[in-house]
């Protein structure tokens, strides 16, 4: 069993950077395109919160001081999760669906000592694929032409996050992370009034290391136990080389005619910015947990912007109930858990003056499988775009599927 993880981690890493996003959208076209939020299934459960939950049975990619808390009921997990997504988009004389699929995630933990645990991983930092035809001007070369815009690729996170107990009611962590991917834009124009035919590809490689700090304070009450979370990411340059190729194609065919290949070019860098986080988490006799969660990044701060949009601090602001699992009671359906939750989001871009917002609800359940894992399924419903005048409004349903192995790594084998 632990070999064939060690494949699947391996092969997860090799395709990561290659999975179709879902959904896509062409707001992905500016910036660095969709940014994901941390969160795995649970997480996902209860409208992405979890910046002050403490679990023993559930990795919390949100706040590496939560990693301290393995070592009960299990001490090794290690989780993936595959996304099913349906979009629909309406700029108020047309409408379109698009359908997505996505591997967004594998992590694993594991207790490193009495005080102390960590977690490893791979997820999808941001997403970019959008499909745009138009008629417009090309350059301030007269005339009209149609213009193709198509674009791909995105930003992967891969982390390593340790945390400990310094008491037994603060805990600290910190995550170490490497950012990495390409953002891929290109153009197709064309025009057979002038037998003008181009092809553009602009391929951009971005990298750069973030470091992320957490703590957790656990305050008991009657009854009930309340923890106060924070987390903070520290500012990051984020390096970046771009390819551009400038193919001429004959009227109607592929067939290129003549083409100019730029060499690596080293851009500008580009900021990643400070992140604030804090939660709370009031668990009640350990069988209802209630969290809410705010975040929020200082875009404004970074040089990432163009000639069609602007950057600005984006604000997230989640709330979550959790039914938790009663793993001291041997009937199945005491460790089957459920819950939902809401979030609001103000998005990181500024079209034309306007703000991108998004608003949504989750609600998910949690099925034991015997001892060896858990498999969730998580549903999802958003909408954003819905204030703007000038650009269009859509909405998206998406479906989860996560499947957590439990303490396989060190379970005895028996031999014949």
């Amino acid at each position: 069993m632990r070999y064939s993880l060690l494949v699947m981690f391996l092969g997860f890493l090799s395709n990561l950077g290659q999975a179709q996003q879902a959904p896509g959208s062409p707001y992905t076209y500016f910036g660095v395109g969709d940014i994901n939020n941390k969160g795995l299934s649970q997480q996902l459960i209860t409208g992405g919160t979890g910046i002050a939950n403490r679990s023993g049975y559930t990795i919390n990619n949100l706040n590496p001081a939560s990693y301290s808390a393995i070592g009960y009921p299990y001490s090794f997990l290690s989780e993936f999760g595959l996304s099913l997504s349906f979009a629909q988009r309406d700029d108020g004389d047309d409408s379109g669906f698009q359908l997505g699929l996505d591997f967004p995630y594998l992590a694993m933990a594991f207790k490193t000592g009495d005080r102390s645990g960590a977690s490893f991983g791979l997820r999808q930092y941001s997403n970019v694929e959008y499909f745009i035809f138009g008629r417009d001007d090309f350059n301030g070369i007269p005339g009209t032409y149609n213009i193709l815009y198509e674009g791909s690729g995105g930003l992967n996170e891969a982390y390593f996050g340790y945390g400990r107990n310094i008491s037994s009611r603060l805990s600290v962590g910190a995550h170490f992370s490497y950012i990495f991917g390409s953002i891929n834009n290109n153009q197709q124009i064309n025009s057979f009034d002038r037998n003008f035919n181009l092809q553009i590809e602009d391929q951009n490689y971005l990298n750069t290391v973030k470091l992320d700090l957490g703590f957790q304070y656990m305050i008991p009450m009657n009854r009930s136990n309340l923890t106060i979370g924070a987390t903070y990411d520290l500012k990051s340059d984020l390096s970046s080389s771009r390819e551009l190729f400038i193919t001429e194609t004959a009227p109607g065919t592929s067939i290129s005619v003549d083409s100019i290949a730029l060499e690596t070019i080293d851009s500008d860098e580009y900021l990643l910015p400070h992140a604030f986080g804090i939660g709370f988490n009031l668990n009640h006799r350990d069988k209802i947990q209630i969290n809410m969660d705010f975040k929020t990044h200082l875009w404004s701060e970074s040089s990432l912007s163009g000639d069609d949009y602007e950057l600005r601090d984006s604000r997230r602001l989640s709330l979550g109930f959790e039914k938790l699992p009663n793993y001291k009671n041997e009937t199945y359906f005491s460790r089957v858990s459920y819950g939902f939750g809401f979030f609001g989001e103000q998005s990181y871009l500024l079209l034309d003056g306007e703000g991108l917002d998004n608003a949504g609800f989750t609600a998910g359940l949690s099925l034991p499988l015997g001892s060896s894992g858990v498999f969730r399924i998580i549903g999802e419903r958003a909408s954003r775009g819905n204030g703007l005048t000038e650009f269009f409004s859509e909405s998206y349903t998406k479906l989860t599927l996560s499947l957590t192995f439990i303490d396989f790594w060190f379970r005895k084998r028996k031999y014949n």
